[in-house]
């Protein structure tokens, strides 16, 4: 796997716990997918689990990466601001 860095680093408070994380690279994003909650996936998810992994595969943009990943993290209500 790649080490893709981030263009801007993410904060994010993962669902059920009260610790933040910081994401730096998409192999950060990729282990966050990895244990999102069952249940909390959906099309975001879907989206967001695809571009990463292309992207770490040099498959795909890490920029679309990014931006499917945060789009993910926002709708879920973890980004923290």
């Amino acid at each position: 796997m790649a080490e893709l860095m981030l263009s801007t680093p993410m904060r994010i408070k993962p669902h059920g716990t009260d610790t933040i994380r910081d994401v730096t690279t998409l192999k950060d994003a990729s282990e966050i997918l990895i244990d999102w909650p069952q249940a909390e996936r959906g099309p975001f998810y879907q989206a967001a689990r695809e571009q990463v992994e292309a992207a770490l595969e040099d498959k795909a943009g890490a920029a679309q990466a990014q931006e499917a990943f945060a789009a993910l993290c926002n709708h879920a209500g973890v980004l923290v601001r």
